[in-house]
């Protein structure tokens, strides 16, 4: 499956902002399970493996990004079952799930609020409250496979939100905060 979406690093008043323009459809907790391996081929191959645990069930998934470092996120997205959160995949397993042939080791999890709007066909809305190694932060991602409404984009303007700066996915973000603690600065 081919994702496209924008995203938005938010400050927590923006954030709280937001909740309160829409109606969410839902809101949900969702568990990202991240992992890498010894010599950091799945990042160096923009890969990030993990698993989600989300209504109950859990997924492997491997996403492969198509442009990092900017607000517009394209990747291909694969998912597969599982019943558990393994501490590690085998280099076999990798080679199925990713193309290379690596071990990977169980980093840790991120916990997400999500609320959820589909805004109108093609267009969801996702805010997100992200917990991780001591640390809180929010964001908003646009997930569309229509052209976005410009009159959604300049609410959002309003609201404080600029699709501009080049964005940060969560296992970045959270692998980011784990070196940094590595390194004690947290």
């Amino acid at each position: 499956m081919l994702e496209t979406e924008l995203k938005c690093m938010l400050t927590k008043k923006e954030y709280l902002k937001i909740e309160e323009m829409f109606a969410w459809d839902w809101v949900k907790e969702q568990v990202n399970s991240y992992y890498t391996d010894a010599g950091n081929e799945l990042k160096n191959h923009g890969i990030t493996l993990r698993i989600r645990e989300k209504d109950n069930t859990r997924k492997i998934q491997v996403k492969k990004h198509k442009n990092a470092g900017s607000p517009l996120q394209i990747c291909e997205e694969y998912e597969y079952p599982t019943n558990s959160v393994p501490e590690r995949f085998s280099a076999e397993d990798v080679m199925k799930m990713t193309g290379l042939g690596v071990e990977a080791a169980l980093l840790g999890s991120l916990t997400t609020l999500r609320h959820s709007l589909i805004y109108s066909d093609g267009i969801e809305i996702c805010l997100d409250k992200n917990d991780y190694l001591d640390k809180t932060d929010y964001e908003i991602e646009i997930e569309y496979t229509k052209d976005i409404p410009k009159e959604l984009l300049k609410k959002l303007k309003d609201a404080g939100v600029e699709f501009s700066a080049a964005s940060t996915g969560k296992c970045t973000r959270f692998m980011l905060q784990l070196a940094a603690i590595l390194r004690g600065e947290e």
